[in-house]
């Protein structure tokens, strides 16, 4: 039997009986979330972990900016061709076994990775840890449109987006204190274990949608006015691909504002460690802590932005990605600009960037493709505008190591809010054009 008659979707099961379905609905939200939330969280631990680990690398095996910078290009080009391949498969797949596969071959790689000394090999692994991290990235939003309806998705898909921000500020927080104590190597080792132990929690707790456990489709169980949410349909994955994402301009327009706001959260990302340590002479440790606020203060921004979409914008959520990319301008000056002992301040800054720059992020990559698709393509959409994203990121990695190694890191920041200002100008026509699509 292939490996995918294993992680294909499971079949609608029984129907529950009545007086049975509000129960089980509760339960099993609550137990989706938890797992998809949690599972989602331990990818980031073994996919930032590069980040904290880059100055030690590039120290001891004297290597460059630039050189590094391909290899995290390298991972951002495959994330960006595989969501492409894996987006339209996990729309035909059992999430809980997709995302524990994908998880646990992540835990694998990252392990040989930290085994690694040469740059080549450095380059092999991390272009397959990018191909696992991108069956990982699909399962929110298809678990948010199977699980929730339309008039609650921007909460729950709010607080569910946090979770890359607890798996990032958790590895940032700590991965220095790793690095410093035990080396670099052990900055890989410790996490991949325990992503191992997260996978088989995915593979036992997480479940397929509502109908595979007996329960009715969740816009049936909440009344909505539902159009195309059928999910037992003949179309392909390739069908639902072309139809409902390739043919859409809109979601094309979207997946390029998405592109350049990755170009700013992975450029400050990846880059903002090294940063600190070279501009401001910290150590690894404190470089770490500064920068993991930007993961931990873009958990109240995620969930403020999903609030305010929800109650101000139910139509118009882009509108919300607006108002975020302008303070994302503003908190990467203010970290430009501050001066070399300037303390906690430099916690701040990017915890302000934080705020806004996953706010936006959320908006843009997850609630904008969950209005513009049928629940049975928004995987498929998704891996569309992640592949775009990725993209950006792929850019930005040579672009940011690239420009600082030869022009600096003033040049560095001005590329940075370009990027942010262009996502702007894109996003600014959707969210001005009237709207005349029913929600899904």
């Amino acid at each position: 039997m292939r490996l995918l008659d294993y992680i294909k979707t499971a079949p609608a099961a029984e129907p529950l009986p009545e007086e049975q379905v509000a129960s089980s609905y509760r339960k099993f939200r609550i137990q989706v979330f938890i797992s998809v939330y949690l599972g989602y969280a331990f990818f980031y631990l073994i996919r930032k972990n590069l980040s904290i680990a880059l100055p030690a690398m590039m120290d001891s095996l004297n290597l460059s900016k630039t050189q590094m910078g391909v290899v995290l290009s390298l991972f951002s080009a495959t994330y960006a061709l595989a969501k492409l391949i894996n987006g339209p498969l996990c729309d035909r797949s059992n999430p809980r076994y997709f995302m524990a596969f994908g998880l646990l071959g992540a835990s694998i790689v990252s392990i040989f990775f930290g085994l690694s000394s040469s740059i080549l090999f450095f380059g092999i692994f991390w272009i397959m840890n990018g191909y696992f991290q991108s069956m990982g990235s699909p399962i929110g939003p298809k678990t948010m449109a199977n699980w929730f309806s339309s008039k609650e998705r921007g909460r729950y898909y709010s607080i569910w987006n946090t979770c890359h921000n607890i798996g990032s500020f958790t590895i940032l927080f700590l991965g220095g204190f790793i690095v410093e104590r035990m080396g670099w190597r052990f900055g890989f080792f410790l996490p991949a274990g325990f992503c191992v132990l997260g996978a088989l929690y995915v593979a036992w707790k997480m479940q397929d949608r509502p109908e595979t456990v007996g329960l009715p489709p969740i816009q049936v169980y909440h009344g909505d006015v539902v159009k195309e949410t059928v999910m037992d349909t003949n179309e392909s994955a390739n069908e639902l691909f072309r139809n409902y994402v390739l043919k859409n301009p809109r979601i094309w327009l979207l997946a390029f504002s998405c592109m350049l706001i990755y170009m700013v959260r992975y450029g400050l990302g990846d880059w903002g460690v090294t940063y600190l340590t070279e501009v401001k002479h910290i150590s690894i440790t404190s470089g770490g802590i500064k920068s993991s606020f930007l993961e931990l203060m873009g958990i109240p921004g995620t969930i403020l932005a999903g609030f305010i979409a929800d109650k101000f914008f139910p139509r118009k959520n882009l509108a919300v990605a607006l108002i975020y990319i302008i303070g994302m301008v503003g908190a990467i000056i203010f970290i430009y600009f501050l001066p070399k002992n300037a303390g906690i301040w430099d916690g701040v800054a990017f915890g302000v960037a934080g705020f806004f720059i996953y706010g936006a992020q959320m908006v843009t990559t997850g609630l904008g493709p969950l209005a513009l698709v049928p629940r049975r393509a928004v995987a498929s959409a998704v891996g569309l505008t992640g592949a775009m994203s990725y993209l950006g990121t792929f850019l930005t990695s040579i672009f940011s190591g690239y420009i600082s190694d030869h022009w600096g890191w003033n040049d560095t920041f001005m590329f940075w809010v370009a990027s942010a200002l262009l996502a702007f100008i894109i996003l600014l026509p959707l969210v001005l054009k009237k709207s005349t699509k029913t929600s899904y």
